[in-house]
């Protein structure tokens, strides 16, 4: 009896292993922008005199403000108030006090706001592939972002929670 109640058990723990999420989503992608959509970013940052810090993803930043205390993990919980535009200056989304899971957010952010702390104000620069991609994105039947377009990003971290 204690044979099969311990074959059982060795049975049960093997199982256990088999259906794990393996696509575990509080851990870094290593995703990285194309040359040519690293190139896109930088074209613009140029032509506009922007300087901004690149990051080896292929998005842009300047830290603004770095913050206090703590900076955000992927799966933290936090509240930021956020402005979104496309290159062109159309704004495309805005939040003053969403709170949200950064895990569940664009790869940019997910990358771009462990570089600040609470209080902290960041803008980014992202390329397609660490935004909305070649999808984009659509509201109400309604492309608010256009495929394959850079976006830019004023982010202030108000709170990790």
């Amino acid at each position: 009896m204690r044979k099969i109640a311990l074959c059982l058990a060795l049975l049960a723990l093997l199982c256990t292993n088999c259906f794990k999420d393996k696509n575990d989503d509080c851990v870094p992608r290593d995703i990285v922008a194309s040359s040519a959509e690293q190139k896109m970013v930088l074209d613009y940052l140029v032509a506009n005199g922007i300087s901004a810090t690149h990051h080896t993803s292929g998005l842009y930043y300047q830290i603004v403000q770095p913050g206090v205390g703590l900076a955000p993990a992927i799966c933290s919980s936090i509240k930021v108030g956020y402005t979104g535009k496309l290159l062109d200056g159309t704004e495309v989304e805005r939040d003053e006090n969403m709170v949200l899971n950064l895990k569940l957010m664009l790869e940019g952010w997910r990358i771009a706001l462990p570089l600040i702390q609470s209080g902290g104000k960041i803008r980014i620069w992202l390329p397609p592939t660490l935004a909305y991609g070649r999808e984009g994105k659509t509201v109400n039947n309604n492309q608010v972002v256009p495929p394959n377009a850079v976006l830019f990003y004023e982010i202030t971290l108000k709170e990790v929670m």
